[in-house]
């Protein structure tokens, strides 16, 4: 029996297509001109909050439209149309009450970027919002929050019990549909990275939208985030597509500091991270990085090593037959690809963190009774090792441009 290949789906190489900031009509009809299977793409664009955007890309080709699954999708993305309008008015509700209540924030991430990187709030999918507070202001915020109708969950109603978090108990509205979570930091207290929010407070700036002045981070640290919260808190395994196109969309805005961020980027500890969103963002998106840039914060491997490791993040963006199958094998890869010796991350790892955060204790050992069962995942462990060695990588970068 052949071994499969541990690359992209069709359809997930045309999700990442409309990750581009330009994608070409020329490389879209090229993905859909083949064998598409039109109900995993629409389970893979629920699954990545991708559905407007992928309709939109779609509907600029003619793709897809004699399909039961396309008049899904399209119905899916306008009720996503319309739950970012209601979104952004609960978001403009928090910031009215914060500036009421004399309550500096600062939008992260998703709301952030919707402000700046992307042409309206609408153009970039989430279903939660991210504020940055003061640490001092964070506990009366949560409570402000709960007189707009923001509620816990039953389980972790007190905001004292993430305390090892960076950021309060999340709180939801409309039955769970939308989510708001109250951050004092960017990551978690155990990580690794030399970034003091303090910096991050004091480099952002003000942008007026509809009337409102609204405080979101710098370029620079709006990129830094998005690349250590892909590669370090998510581990390169979940997010992928909103993260590679937040990065396509804050490069191609263009006029970026390469070297302030280069520099940045290793005085925080964080070269590895950044380049390996940044390589996966040029290889998948077409995204403008350039060559000195991955030179300079790229591990101290061989090329050969580099494009193993890539083939098997590349493996891990989706949910797919092609997963490393061992979870213990995909953090030794991890580790493998993010160098955390080389990068001063001393024994600071994202699982570890999680762990601590919620006072559980994991083991990577078998037990003894999971003994056939580990044999079992070493000797699938072992295929995916020498799939990873056999075959070459999928790369979107000279497709997806649209010409000048």
């Amino acid at each position: 029996m052949g071994v499969s290949r541990p690359s992209l789906s069709p359809e997930a190489r045309l999700l990442l297509l409309t990750a581009a900031a330009s994608p070409s009509e020329a490389a879209l009809r090229r993905a859909v001109s083949g064998v598409i299977d039109w109900e995993n793409l629409s389970a893979l664009a629920r699954h990545e909050k991708a559905t407007p955007v992928l309709m939109r890309q779609l509907s600029r080709v003619g793709a897809g439209a004699e399909t039961p699954e396309y008049h899904g999708l399209r119905q899916l993305a306008t009720i996503s149309a319309l739950e970012m309008l209601h979104l952004e008015q609960l978001l403009h509700e928090t910031l009215d009450l914060f500036s009421q209540r004399e309550i500096e924030s600062v939008l992260l991430k998703g709301a952030g970027l919707a402000y700046t990187a992307y042409s309206s709030f609408a153009d970039r999918p989430m279903g939660d919002l991210d504020v940055l507070v003061r640490p001092q202001d964070a506990g009366r915020a949560w409570s402000l929050l709960q007189e707009l109708g923001w509620r816990p969950l039953p389980a972790a109603g007190n905001p004292a019990g993430y305390s090892a978090h960076h950021h309060l108990a999340p709180l939801f509205r409309e039955s769970e549909r939308f989510r708001v979570e109250i951050h004092t930091d960017l990551l978690s207290g155990e990580h690794p990275f030399r970034l003091f929010t303090g910096a991050l407070w004091l480099g952002a700036h003000r942008i007026t939208v509809n009337d409102r002045v609204v405080t979101v981070p710098n370029r620079l640290h709006q990129l830094w985030h998005a690349c250590v919260h892909f590669a370090w808190s998510h581990s390169m395994q979940w997010g992928a597509w909103r993260t590679l196109r937040d990065c396509a969309a804050i490069i191609e805005r263009g006029r970026f500091d390469w070297a302030e961020f280069v520099g940045f980027a290793r005085e925080t500890r964080a070269a590895t991270c950044c380049f390996w969103t940044l390589r996966l963002t040029r290889h998948l998106t077409g995204a403008a990085v350039p060559d000195d840039v991955l030179t300079s914060l790229r591990p101290p491997y061989p090329e050969f090593i580099i494009e193993r490791l890539e083939r098997h993040f590349t493996s891990n963006l989706f949910p797919s037959e092609d997963r490393c199958p061992s979870v213990w094998l995909t953090r030794r890869l991890w580790e493998a690809g993010v160098s955390p010796q080389w990068s001063r991350h001393g024994a600071a790892r994202p699982w570890r963190v999680s762990l601590v955060a919620t006072g559980r204790a994991r083991s990577d050992q078998p037990g003894g009774r999971a003994v056939d069962g580990w044999f079992k995942r070493i000797r699938r462990g072992v295929v995916y090792l020498v799939r990873l060695t056999r075959f070459s990588l999928p790369n979107n970068e000279a497709n997806v441009r649209t010409p000048v």
